[in-house]
């Protein structure tokens, strides 16, 4: 039975003391022992900075000319590489959009007449390209 109780003793010890240790640690620092858990605080919003506003617009060129260069093109999946560049100039329409504070349109992908709309209410909003 000591032998038990010996074996008992030398594993918990050294975990009690260190335990011990760190709340004498604690109260002289004047921390609190456990930190607030962060489901009592309201979760946050990462802040994401949107790029500059020049470079959305210089993308926005980009684009629109790639765009134009692929309707005239006959390369080999003409359609899949229009659709990436429609999905890429919407997402940068959509920036754009954060970036003045325009509404944004409803949906991931904008329609022509969306599309449309959009581009003029960022022209109306002041943005160029």
């Amino acid at each position: 039975m000591s032998v038990v109780v010996l074996y008992l003793v030398v594993c918990v010890l050294p975990g009690v003391t260190f335990l011990v240790a760190e709340r004498c640690y604690r109260a002289w620092t004047g921390e609190t022992p456990w930190p607030r858990s962060r489901s009592t605080q309201a979760p946050q919003a990462p802040v994401v900075p949107h790029p500059p506003l020049e470079r959305l617009v210089a993308d926005l060129r980009r684009l629109d000319a790639e765009i134009a260069r692929l309707e005239l093109s006959a390369q080999p999946a003409r359609v899949r590489r229009m659709e990436a560049v429609a999905l890429a100039y919407d997402d940068t329409l959509r920036s754009c959009c954060v970036a003045l504070e325009v509404p944004l349109p409803p949906g991931d992908r904008l329609d022509a007449t969306e599309r449309l709309q959009v581009e003029a209410d960022l022209a109306q909003a002041g943005l160029v390209w």
